[in-house]
Parts: C-alpha cells; sequence; structure tokens
C-alpha cells in the first residue's frame, strides 16, 4: 500500500479490573458465627473454597450453579433459584435447582412477594413457620406448602440485578437467623462472580469489536487506489487517515467508457461497520454507472436512486464527483452534499466550488444538476477533501475551519501535488495537536495539472 493510503492499527481493548476478594472473605466470616465450631469451620471452609473457584474459575455460569447448589446443602434447603428481573423489574428465573443437583423446570414456582419485596427493599428476608411474631406467609407461600423461605439480594455496582432465593417444605429443620448471615454471605460471593463474568463478557464484546473493526478497516484500504496517479501531465494523490473506528470515507479514481478520469471523494454519515458496508456498495455502484452513464450529475442520479434503497432513514452519503478530460483540460463535477473542493489557480487565488446539491440517500428522486465545468491550466490544482478535515478541534468547541484550509493551501500552494497534499494534513493535524483524529476520518485529495 502507497505511503499515501495511510491506515492505522486499532487500540486494543482496556483490560477489565478484576475484583478484590480480600477485603470481602474477612468481613463476610465474620458476619455469621453461630457458637457450633463444627458448624462454622465447615462454613468458613466452604466461603475460603468459593473463593479460590471464583478467582480461578472460567465458565462464570457453571461457577453459579454450583454456588447455587452449595447453598442448598448448607442451609438444609430443597431448593434454590438464581432469579434476575426483567426490564419490567419482574423476577425471572436464572438458575433453579433442587437438592440432588437437578435442574428444575422452567415453569417451577416460588414465593413471588417475598422475592419481590427483597428486589425492591434490597433487603434480606427469613421467614418460617413456627416464628409467630415475624411469620407472615405470602398467599404464594401457603400455596406451595412452604414452611421455610430466605432470600437475599443480590448487587452489581451498587445496584440490586438479582435475588438468590432457597425454601423448604419440611418443618423439622427451619431456618434460622444464623443461616441467613450465611446466606448474606453467599450472596456476597454470587456478587464477585457475577463481577468477573461482567468483566469477561466486556472483555471478550471489545474484542470482537476490535477484531470486526480491524476487517472492515482493511476491506476499506482493499478499496483505496493502489498508488498515486501521473499521466498525461496529471498528478492525482490522495490520502485516507482512519480515526479510532471504522468510518465511511471514500476515495476512488478509475477511467470512463470515454477514458477520462472519474474522481469521487465521499463520507457515509456514522461509525462501524454499517458505513463501510454502504461505503464499498456505492463505490461498485458508481465505477459501474460510470462505464454507462455520461455527465457528473447524471451518474449521481442513478447512484442517489439505488442507495435510497440501501440505506435506512437516518443514514446518508455525501459525495463529491468530478471527470477530468486530459485532452481538453475540462475538469466537469457534481456535489451531493459534500464539502466544497478548493481550486487553487497557478497565480495563488483560491476557488471554492459554488454549488451543492442534496446528500444521496434522502430522496430518491432528486435530481442533480450539472454545472459549468472548470479548465484547468499548468499549475491549477484541485483540493477535495471530507469534513473530517474542517472538523478537527484543538479540544475545545472551536474547528479548523475552511478558513484555515484555504490558507494552508496558499502556504503550499507553489509545490507539486505530492508536497501540497502533505501540507495540508500536516498543518490540520499539528493545529489539532494530535498526529491520529480522533472522531472522524480525516480524507484528502488532490488533482494537480503539471504540464
Amino acid at each position: 500500500m502507497s505511503g499515501f493510503f495511510r491506515r492505522s492499527k486499532p487500540k486494543p481493548p482496556p483490560e477489565p479490573e478484576p475484583p478484590s476478594f480480600e477485603d470481602l472473605a474477612e468481613t463476610a466470616q465474620t458476619t455469621y458465627i453461630t457458637g457450633d465450631r463444627e458448624l462454622d469451620t465447615s462454613r468458613v471452609r466452604l466461603l475460603i473454597d468459593s473463593l479460590r473457584e471464583v478467582s480461578s474459575e472460567q465458565d462464570p455460569d457453571a461457577l453459579l450453579v454450583t454456588m447455587v447448589d452449595r447453598a442448598i446443602r448448607t442451609v438444609g434447603a430443597e431448593r434454590g433459584l438464581l432469579l434476575t428481573p426483567d426490564a419490567g423489574g419482574i423476577p425471572v428465573l436464572s438458575i433453579g435447582r433442587n437438592a440432588a443437583g437437578q435442574d428444575l423446570s422452567a415453569g417451577a414456582r416460588w414465593t413471588t412477594q417475598v422475592v419481590q419485596d427483597v428486589l425492591n427493599r434490597d433487603e434480606a428476608i427469613c421467614q418460617q413457620e413456627g416464628d409467630d411474631q415475624e411469620f407472615d406467609p405470602s398467599q404464594s407461600m401457603i400455596n406451595l406448602d412452604i414452611r421455610s423461605v430466605m432470600c437475599v439480594p443480590l448487587q452489581l455496582s451498587n445496584q440490586v440485578r438479582g435475588a438468590l432465593y432457597v425454601d423448604a417444605r419440611a418443618s423439622e429443620r427451619p431456618f434460622a437467623k444464623t443461616d441467613l448471615r450465611f446466606f448474606q454471605a453467599f450472596a456476597d460471593m454470587l456478587k464477585i462472580i457475577w463481577a468477573n463474568r461482567s468483566a469477561m463478557e466486556q472483555r471478550i464484546l471489545a474484542e470482537r469489536m476490535a477484531r470486526d473493526l480491524a476487517l472492515v478497516r482493511d476491506i476499506q484500504s482493499y478499496l483505496l487506489p493502489g498508488s498515486a496517479l501521473e499521466q498525461d501531465g496529471y498528478t492525482l494523490v490522495g490520502t485516507v487517515i482512519p480515526a479510532d473506528e471504522a468510518g465511511g470515507d471514500y476515495f476512488d479514481y478509475f477511467p470512463t467508457a470515454s477514458q477520462n478520469l472519474a474522481v469521487a471523494v465521499g463520507d457515509v454519515s456514522g461509525h462501524g461497520a454499517g458505513p463501510a458496508l454502504i461505503m464499498s456498495g456505492a463505490r461498485a455502484y458508481l465505477r459501474s454507472y460510470c462505464q454507462r452513464t455520461g455527465t457528473p450529475a447524471q451518474v449521481l442520479t442513478e447512484l442517489n436512486r439505488h442507495l435510497s434503497d440501501d440505506m435506512d432513514d437516518d443514514k446518508f452519503m455525501s459525495m463529491f464527483l468530478g471527470v477530468l478530460s486530459p485532452e481538453t483540460h475540462q475538469f466537469d463535477w457534481c456535489n451531493a452534499g459534500h464539502p466544497l473542493p478548493l481550486l487553487l489557480r497557478a497565480d495563488g487565488a483560491v476557488e471554492e466550488c459554488s454549488t451543492s446539491g442534496m446528500a444521496l440517500g434522502v430522496d430518491e428522486e432528486c435530481l442533480f444538476d450539472s454545472h459549468e465545468p472548470y479548465r484547468l491550466a499548468v499549475g491549477d490544482a484541485v483540493v477535495m477533501y471530507t469534513d473530517g478535515v474542517i472538523e478537527l478541534r484543538q479540544g475545545g468547541d472551536e474547528q479548523y475551519g475552511v478558513s484555515r484550509l484555504t490558507e494552508s493551501i496558499r502556504q503550499h500552494g507553489g509545490s507539486d501535488a505530492r508536497s501540497l497534499l502533505d501540507g495540508i494534513v500536516a498543518d490540520a493535524l499539528a493545529w489539532s495537536g494530535s498526529e491520529h483524529p480522533g472522531q472522524d476520518d480525516v480524507t484528502v485529495a488532490v488533482l494537480r495539472r503539471d504540464r
């Protein structure tokens, strides 16, 4: 790939900070002491083992099941459930297990009032038959013949994200308050698991997005011209400097059916794979139409009809299309909502193409008009660019703008096409204080008549 068509590698996704277990382990192990040495020792060991598994388990979902099974076994419950609220705040069963280590059916029922109270109040609940002062069974407990129930909230990032629930129908061993405190310690373990799982999912998603964007950029780079053009007394050079995200900037040149030179610079709204795909499709349409249709205005009219069918309502593409006749030195052009190119005359004067039409993909019935062509003299140059250039910022709200771009063109106007291009880009990036665009691609192309 020519040095005129630069690419940058995507930044690696940041590594999420792993959660810390030490403080949690210290506090959790001192809040549920019962005085029963054997029981307390067993529970401390269980928590330590759970912490060890949390820090090494590669499959957080499998570990969640294990933790629910351990909770059931340790407090003598018959069932254990992990519930998460849906978009409307209604608890939904995520994991359901019985004392035999089997999954509960999708239609498993639980005491909905208890779970809803835990989610709404962010408070742990322990209810058992025989506690006359505190036992206030919900209708669902009565219907399901549940004698004991415990439920604790699960938090992530200081928000209640679910509930851990156990119940039992047998009355021989109702849950005690010490069971609830230990059960809360289990909830703290699950909080760590969820934090790990969330961090892992975010890392995997970031890595996948980085790979996808890298692939999109590679495809885009292969669609760009592979080298500068020098023939028939003209030089055409261009550069596309991608931003942090894959964008929809487009630069291309190719021969027309009459062997004239077509030059196009465009920009699809938005970032990511979608605009890049639209750009590649527009490139194919444009090359095809330039082999069959006459003026730039007619080509853009046909291209607009196809892009209107392909684009969503919130998408559009701007484009400048010029066609040069090397024999007559006539430069025909049409502009569809794109930043107006600047014409540098040999005497140093800079003119702006005065007319622009609607962007592509907005109105299927839009007809583009032909404009008075320019005749290029020796030393004249056409500077085409995307809005990523004039919208560069130094960090505040002020943009680079057309006036600074025009002054840069004047300063480098006596140079050849390559030097003019390099000077324009260097000035813009130096003004922004960065060697790389941040929010939008930067694209500049220069067509100059040398002789």
